[in-house]
């Protein structure tokens, strides 16, 4: 597969983990850029789809992890947080809308869970944590879900 077969297919999910993480599109754009030049330039083999997937994945998260070190990044204030993502469906669109609003920790491993379809000791592996963790961190933000969008609704009444 050429590495642009390699962008087609995974352009989504890199973009969605980098904006749930970031929750800003510039910040986001960059990291992604960021994933796919590090694929090009990667030179080994991998045994298959799911391990070019998982390992997308750990470059994904580990990109976004180092934007939040950058000194510079704690000065700033994300202007965009609020704006909603054009290419998901819309009843997606809605609940993202919630999934990007949790911490990261949190919206990560939501995002993996529902979204890509991971098992908790798949998640555990691609975060390089514990199961315990990931079923904690699973949990908490199911609460912090349940909690904001019951809020919502209620507020709505």
């Amino acid at each position: 597969m050429t590495v642009e077969e390699k962008i087609l297919k995974y352009s989504d999910m890199v973009y969605k983990i980098a904006y749930s993480m970031t929750k800003t599109r510039s910040d986001a754009e960059d990291i992604y850029q960021e994933v796919f030049i590090k694929l090009f330039e990667n030179k080994k083999e991998f045994e298959n789809d799911e391990h070019e997937k998982a390992w997308l994945i750990r470059v994904t998260v580990n990109c976004c992890k180092m934007l939040y070190r950058k000194a510079m990044f704690r000065k700033e204030t994300a202007l965009d947080e609020n704006i909603d993502i054009g290419y998901l469906p819309n009843e997606e669109d809605e609940v993202y809308s919630y999934v990007k609003q949790l911490p990261r920790k949190y919206s990560i491993v939501i995002y993996l869970f529902y979204y890509e379809e991971y098992k908790i000791n798949e998640i555990a592996k691609i975060l390089k944590t514990t199961e315990g963790t990931i079923k904690s961190q699973l949990s908490r933000a199911r609460n912090l879900l349940k909690d904001k969008m019951k809020g919502d609704f209620e507020d709505e009444q």
